[in-house]
């Protein structure tokens, strides 16, 4: 199987560091964290697919607060427009919010709950999700796959060299509650990772960004990057140790390597030249800070179509604009949403996040503040996250629970009686529904697109939910009212296996 171990390049530092902070920061940087990186998300996501140079966009360029657009969802003859109002964040968002609701009173992330729950239903209303997690969402409907063997291979998608940052982007609120403890942070991010993504490049990206995350909130005065850089890799030098001593982890390593051939890299072997990767790219953070941005995003391939969305590249260019624009957040931002051929939205969650954890919520202008969707919902989520931390931090508690999949499969086919009766046309405004993960939620507008294939409409239907949250639950829509985005016949099939 191979050992991984620490990276080589990775020497002892002499050991300085600067003053801490007590184990669980103020609550404020809990907010700035889950707001800054909405907000990031929701600046970003307008311009995530211009190329440099552009001019046709619906909006002012530079983005420097939140825009209306449209987005063309599907191809020629399934295609739709879902009108994206200001402020409204994307999927990148949506999953994060997700985890959060994945972690326990104890502050354990439970893999089975996110895997046989929250990332089949997220299917029915995600805004901008991309090809490898909604292939691995809905794999994990059936029995042959699990949170811990989602091993998928679809056309030109593979588990095992899925790489790119759709785990790291959902990350967040692991860092928040494991900012005591950076072995539960790292295995927990782990196992959030590797229910969809296989490739040490998405793994290791997870990781890097809760440990950014982490040493934001704990230090406690303005970082030197160096020493920043150290607290970081500080963190990763544990990874090999974590893993060791996971019996499920060892178990997921020992399904990856069984599958491959002769001549291909096993799992330690590729993630030693990928920690190497990480290590480069960090380490170089201070030559570049003084030059203009696009030379570190070059550097690490951020603006290659090919790599754009790399786990690592795009982490790695926010802890770059982290420290370049720490006394600037404003700027840093603007920066983050403005560098066309980037993953803009991303990399802004990103950089939001660890802005926000580091200076709280006066990071923030009043009016994105103010204007970001569901300001209040992301507020409370950030809250409960900290009082979480603050439990976790005094207990000795280290049980956690874990989540039914046959019941979660009969929660989702009970919802699936509402989501038809959505799509059939039953429901006015105003009434009132129960989504299994979102709870109680009322219907807010409806709307009908003519579809170029015939026989089909696509209907959206936004719902706001007694927590908080909106979503816009969508679907192409047969003659007879059937919602193409139903999961009812894949959960009947999973229950009969």
């Amino acid at each position: 199987m191979g050992r991984i171990t620490t990276e080589p390049e990775m020497e002892e530092p002499e050991r300085q560091h600067p003053p801490r902070r007590p184990s669980v920061p103020p609550r404020e940087r809990f907010e700035g964290a889950m707001l800054y990186g909405s907000i990031g998300d929701a600046l970003g996501w307008p311009t995530e697919f211009l190329i440099a140079g552009s001019r046709q966009c619906s909006f002012e360029l530079p983005v420097q607060r939140f825009v209306p657009w449209t987005k063309r969802v599907g191809g020629q003859w399934w295609g739709y427009e879902d009108a994206i109002g200001p402020g409204e964040y994307s999927d990148d968002t949506q999953l994060m919010l997700a985890v959060a609701r994945s972690i326990d009173e104890a502050g354990h992330f439970i893999p089975e709950y996110f895997a046989y729950i929250e990332l089949p239903l997220w299917l029915q209303y995600e805004r901008g999700g991309g090809r490898t997690v909604k292939t691995a969402a809905r794999k994990l409907l059936t029995r042959r796959a699990s949170w811990l063997n989602n091993f998928y291979q679809q056309k030109d998608l593979d588990y095992r060299q899925a790489g790119a940052n759709g785990a790291a982007m959902r990350n967040l609120p692991i860092a928040l509650v494991h900012v005591h403890n950076k072995r539960e942070l790292i295995r927990d991010s782990f196992y959030n990772a590797i229910i969809t993504h296989g490739h040490p490049r998405a793994i290791l990206g997870t990781i890097l960004f809760g440990l950014a995350v982490h040493c934001a909130l704990t230090l406690s005065e303005p970082p030197p990057p160096p020493l920043f850089i150290e607290c970081i890799l500080d963190g990763l030098r544990q990874v090999p140790q974590v893993i060791r001593s996971d019996q499920r982890l060892q178990h997921w390593l020992h399904t990856w390597n069984r599958g491959l051939l002769n001549k291909e890299l096993n799992f330690a072997q590729l993630y030693q030249s990928t920690l190497h990767e990480a290590v480069h790219y960090l380490k170089q953070i201070p030559a570049f800070l003084p030059r203009d941005p696009k030379d570190y995003y070059t550097f690490v391939g951020a603006l290659d179509r090919q790599t754009k969305g790399s786990g690592i590249a795009t982490v790695c260019v926010a802890i770059y604009l982290f420290l370049k624009y720490l006394h600037q957040p404003q700027q840093g931002i603007v920066v983050a949403v403005n560098t066309f051929g980037s993953d803009t939205d991303t990399t802004a969650l990103f950089l939001g996040s660890l802005l926000g954890a580091f200076h709280g919520l006066k990071a923030i202008p009043p009016t994105l503040l103010d204007e970001v969707q569901d300001r209040h919902f992301l507020l409370d989520l950030a809250r409960h996250l900290h009082t979480i931390a603050e439990a976790a931090a005094s207990s000795t508690e280290s049980t956690a629970v874990t989540s039914d999949r046959e019941a979660s499969y009969f929660s989702i086919l009970s919802w699936e009686v509402a989501f038809h009766e959505m799509f059939h046309g039953e429901y006015q405004d105003g009434d009132r529904l129960i989504h299994p993960a979102l709870g109680s939620g009322a219907i807010q507008s409806q709307e009908e697109q003519p579809l170029r294939r015939d026989g089909y409409v696509a209907r959206l239907v936004r719902v706001l939910f007694k927590c908080g949250q909106t979503c816009v639950f969508h679907s192409r829509v047969k003659e007879d009212g059937s919602p193409s985005e139903s999961l009812a016949s894949e959960v009947v099939r999973a229950l009969q296996e």
